[in-house]
């Protein structure tokens, strides 16, 4: 669908011109009218749709939703934004909630509902955490990050970038970079590229492990000691000569380091020995 200029570019409400971006909150507000064009159509959106957007900032991707979807909550934390959005919206198939996405109760929301969300990179984390934790009510996931971290996240075994990150969020989603975004269609411009991501939950995951939790536990502690061998790694959980029996039984090359080891590899390590492990 081909979006009209105007509606990423009008100012409904002039005081929004007082505003000043915030550092503590991450604020980079994305301007450039292309890149809002391809970040709606991206999410596919359809008329029955309900959409979570997680910091609306300005509403320049949020007038464009509501012209698109059943209904949008958006969640703004900033202090003035808020009140902004809110008077704008108001009467409209668009609801604003003044508050920390972070500290808002999800367990109330009504599912399937897609999410979309430019995030901080200090808070990016916790809030794919949170979003994770409810993935029965949000089956995709569609988020704008800073570019390193986004390449984190998609990263596969074998490369640097790949780690706890990857596995963490890939044992729960099918993810995708979609396009990336150069500093100079932010206000303020970042110092760094940044990229449009989509999570699509996946209904379970392709590898089961008998304890999620031990399971990330055994990743976060592999790749705390990355450039050890696996062995040397598992050593320190296992024992030295158990590692060696476990290794053979997997036929996982005793000599490969962390980012060699697939996320089945971790779930197949998880689920031999989990209840030997002194976490």
């Amino acid at each position: 669908m081909n979006w009209p200029f105007y509606k990423f570019v009008t100012v409904r409400n002039p005081s929004s011109a007082a505003f000043f971006p915030k550092k503590s909150l991450g604020q980079n507000f994305l301007v450039n009218p292309h890149f809002q064009q391809k970040i709606i159509e991206a999410c596919e959106l359809r008329p029955e749709d309900v959409v979570l957007e997680i910091g609306p900032g300005k509403g320049v991707l949020t007038r464009p939703l509501a012209d698109s979807v059943k209904k949008v909550l958006a969640i703004e934390k900033d202090n003035f934004l808020a009140p902004q959005l809110e008077e704008e919206f108001a009467g409209t198939n668009v609801t604003i909630e003044h508050a920390d996405v972070l500290k808002y109760p999800f367990e109330p929301l009504p599912g399937p509902m897609k999410v979309v969300g430019n995030l901080p990179y200090n808070i990016a984390t916790p809030i794919i955490e949170k979003v994770l934790a409810f993935r029965h009510k949000f089956p995709v996931f569609y988020m704008t990050v800073q570019l390193e971290y986004g390449d984190r996240i998609v990263a596969k075994p074998g490369s640097k970038k790949y780690g706890s990150l990857s596995c963490f969020v890939q044992y729960y989603a099918d993810v995708q970079k979609l396009f990336n975004i150069p500093p100079s269609a932010f206000s303020p411009a970042p110092k760094v590229d940044s990229c449009f991501l989509s999570l699509h939950m996946r209904p379970k995951p392709v590898h089961p492990a008998h304890d999620e939790e031990f399971l990330f536990m055994l990743i976060r502690a592999c790749f705390s000691q990355r450039r050890k061998t696996i062995r040397n790694s598992l050593a320190a959980v296992y024992g030295k000569e158990d590692t060696g029996k476990l290794l053979e039984k997997l036929k996982i090359d005793p000599r490969m380091r962390a980012e060699d080891l697939s996320l089945e590899d971790y779930v197949r390590l998880a689920n031999q020995n989990a209840s030997k492990l002194p976490f």
